[in-house]
């Protein structure tokens, strides 16, 4: 029989809690979002954002079943706005809005 030691358990118990307790983004799972617009692709339905406090860039799409508030549509959005909302990700790889707000 083999004799695992304590010490290794310990450490196994807590990767296992560690894995099990954090929690990725998984396709179509709401992502909640904040920062300022950094460019507008109209033509492309997409707006590059860059969140100030974590200086974190990323591009999000616009599409048909996106419910936007305080713009009629991203021809309204400019370089330096604020936004806030909601994208899920899809398959794809995609963050798609499901909801935006320009503050």
């Amino acid at each position: 029989m083999y004799s695992i030691n304590r010490r290794f358990m310990w450490r196994l118990v807590l990767v296992v809690a560690l894995v099990l307790t954090s929690s990725p983004v998984w396709a179509g799972d709401a992502v909640s979002f904040s920062g300022n617009v950094k460019k507008v692709i109209a033509a492309k339905n997409k707006v590059a954002i860059k969140d100030p406090a974590t200086k974190k860039r990323f591009t999000v799409v616009v599409n048909e079943k996106s419910k936007l508030k305080g713009i009629s549509g991203i021809g309204d959005l400019k370089k330096g706005d604020a936004v806030a909302g909601q994208y899920v990700v899809t398959d794809k790889g995609l963050y798609v809005v499901t909801e935006m707000t320009k503050k």
